[in-house]
């Protein structure tokens, strides 16, 4: 089933293979976390515009989602106020 091989751990630790396992996790979370963070920031960066037009239509493009959130989020609270009241 399990087609990778798992290192065999030792028969016994000492404290030195214990240090150095601690610390050979600690860079690879290190190292996970630089790359899961690196790829956020790549994800979520906002796209570089080559003309002015370009970057006006985004900005527009952003105006306009801004406006969309807003009113979603005041037409659910509007929704959630009259469900309340309701209920008394």
């Amino acid at each position: 089933m399990n087609e990778q091989q798992i290192p065999s751990s030792p028969s016994t630790y000492t404290l030195e293979t214990i240090t150095q396992r601690r610390l050979a996790k600690k860079a690879e979370l290190r190292n996970s976390k630089e790359q899961i963070m690196e790829f956020s920031r790549e994800l979520f960066a906002p796209q570089q515009s080559k003309t002015k037009f370009d970057n006006l239509m985004q900005q527009v493009n952003a105006g306009i989602a801004a406006y969309d959130g807003l009113m979603t989020g005041i037409k659910i609270f509007q929704r959630l106020r009259k469900f309340f009241r309701r209920k008394k």
